[in-house]
């Protein structure tokens, strides 16, 4: 077994212990329960000392992600009670929705205002998982094809996590402003399915 693939599946089972831990409960607090049990393993690689991301560095924010549903459910309750970025959301998959996955490069997610995100506890795992050592590589990284280097234990154990919270019914990830618009449009008081259907719907992340 290859370390890419060792990683992956120390994310995965970790991930999915959370989530039988957690079998019963709703969506979001099944993505809260996973976010938590795999935060300190993305924290505990060789090279996370080295890492060059900081509050302010927002470089990685300006790149199209791909959400899982119970991570779409947590980051609808996060925002639910802030209507500036519920706007901005809905406005940002107004305007993008016609564009490719590769021509949303350069467009700012939504949920970061003056260089933070919103919602940052309630961020999905490639938020999580993106580690940099070089904050310049990834401005550059944004108008060239050289990608920065980044933790790669880190980012194979986010992997492996995300595949266990697309697992089952809700397989794949939606792009995040697609995916929100979505299920914030949805109304599960009349059918809780709809949010589930309102996902489905939301843009595929390549490889969904």
């Amino acid at each position: 077994m290859s370390t890419t693939q060792a990683e992956f599946y120390r994310g995965l089972e970790r991930a999915s212990a959370a989530l039988q831990r957690h079998n019963d409960s709703s969506p979001n607090a099944r993505a809260a329960a996973v976010h938590r049990a795999v935060q300190p393993l993305l924290e505990a690689t060789e090279l996370a000392p080295q890492l060059a991301c900081r509050l302010g560095c927002s470089h990685c924010c300006y790149y199209p992600v791909g959400i899982t549903y119970p991570e779409a459910m947590r980051l609808a309750d996060a925002v639910q009670s802030l209507p500036d970025v519920i706007a901005r959301v809905v406005a940002a998959n107004t305007d993008l929705r016609e564009q490719t996955w590769e021509q949303l490069v350069g467009k700012p997610c939504p949920l970061l205002v003056d260089d933070a995100c919103t919602v940052h506890d309630a961020r999905p795992m490639p938020c999580r998982a993106l580690g940099s050592l070089d904050a310049e590589a990834c401005a550059d990284a944004l108008h060239t094809d050289r990608a920065p280097p980044r933790d790669e234990e880190a980012w194979w154990r986010g992997l492996g996590a995300a595949h266990a919270l697309a697992d089952g019914a809700h397989r794949g990830s939606r792009e995040l402003r697609s995916a929100l618009s979505s299920i914030m449009a949805a109304d599960p008081e009349a059918d809780p399915n709809t949010t589930v259907a309102a996902f489905l719907a939301a843009r595929a992340a390549p490889g969904s």
